[in-house]
């Protein structure tokens, strides 16, 4: 069997240790059912095949002419979805679409039901299926490097990823939705504070509160150089970073992807902290600069979190920062202008996407000779 030409073009150009583990995979995976064309297909890496047939893939394909069809999506929309999530287009009515990928894209269906418009439809499906693979590669990567540290045979580590793949599938619906609801929890809850502050022109159970974000400078550029786990852990020293600056009143709210979000009652300790903080990246060899804005208004906490116009306003000012440096608001410059520890330089007057009128900004800077913490 070993010698058998078929088998032996499989397994390709590799070393003598490794052909003899690939023949036995190769054996044992013919034996589950799986084709030669499968094992081809599948280039050098045919112990992933069990794992994805329990994640859904088989040999059930359709037409995207024919999906179109059930789906009640037009054909053109129904291309440009895949182009979304990354699918590859084949011919319109040739069966080459898989059907576990037609069912995700499908989905789309719903935004359009209830209005949302095409060209949001496509950015809400391209925006969930990027997120969704980032954190998919991560798992993929860290089960991987788990599993093949354990030095089994081909055969072992497909029979151990099949069997997490398996493990995990009813658990990952669960846990994308239950996250999918805690964000639109959050959402609606900034649209319904947003809403109340444009008609009252104040929120009942509003406090005045001094909101910074603070973000990594070039994060969408580090991105498309360095992989999801190393995007991570650049993320995670910032929350690191933030939570060692933070010092009551001064309090870190969240972690919003490459962003964190800091509020304090008191203005002048917020703008002190977003300076050390500042000052603290950029002494760091293995973290980028930081971009920084803060806001202040009146806004409603609920629960650990802050909801209202100084929260949208601070998010788009940080949005505008240059690398390094913090922009703030008037108002913000206003509450401190008891202070002598910072020094502000006008930015000009700018429009935010979001906001109804034109903001002031300065560029926030300490006075020379005052060092971090002062």
């Amino acid at each position: 069997m070993e010698n058998d030409p078929e088998i032996l073009a499989l397994v390709g150009d590799i070393d003598e240790g490794s052909r003899r583990e690939r023949i036995r995979l190769i054996h044992w995976l013919l034996e589950q059912g799986f084709t030669v064309e499968d094992i081809q297909q599948a280039s050098a890496m045919p112990y992933l095949l069990p794992a994805q047939r329990a994640l859904g893939s088989n040999d059930d394909y359709i037409s995207a002419a024919r999906f179109a069809e059930m789906a009640g999506i037009p054909l053109d929309i129904v291309h440009r979805l895949q182009d979304a999530v990354g699918l590859p287009r084949g011919e319109e009515e040739e069966a080459t679409v898989l059907w576990a990928d037609a069912q995700a894209i499908g989905g789309a269906k719903f935004f359009l039901d209830i209005g949302v418009s095409v060209e949001d439809t496509i950015i809400a499906m391209r925006t969930i299926a990027d997120a969704v693979g980032r954190a998919a590669w991560i798992v993929r990567e860290a089960a991987s490097w788990s599993l093949t540290r354990q030095r089994k045979g081909e055969v072992e580590l497909a029979e151990s990823i099949s069997e997490l793949a398996q493990r995990s599938a009813p658990l990952l619906g669960p846990m994308l939705e239950n996250l999918l609801m805690l964000k639109l929890r959050y959402s609606f809850a900034t649209d319904a504070v947003s809403a109340a502050d444009r008609l009252a022109g104040k929120t009942p159970g509003a406090q005045r509160i001094a909101v910074a974000f603070a973000d990594v400078a070039g994060f969408t550029r580090l991105g498309q150089s360095h992989p999801p786990d190393a995007l991570a852990r650049l993320a995670g020293r910032l929350v690191r970073l933030s939570l060692q600056i933070a010092s009551p009143p001064v309090r870190m709210v969240k972690s919003v992807g490459d962003a964190v979000m800091l509020v304090s009652p008191d203005p002048v300790l917020l703008m002190a902290a977003a300076l050390d903080l500042t000052d603290a990246a950029g002494s760091m060899t293995d973290m980028p600069l930081l971009r920084i804005g803060v806001a202040v208004g009146d806004a409603v906490p609920r629960g650990s979190d802050w909801f209202g116009h100084p929260v949208n306003l601070a998010s788009r000012v940080t949005s505008a920062a240059r690398p390094g440096t913090i922009l703030v608001t008037a108002s913000a410059r206003h509450n401190a202008r008891d202070t002598t520890k910072f020094h502000f330089t006008a930015a000009g007057t700018r429009k935010f996407k979001g906001i109804a009128e034109a903001v002031e900004v300065f560029w926030l800077q300490r006075v020379a000779g005052l060092g971090e913490g002062s």
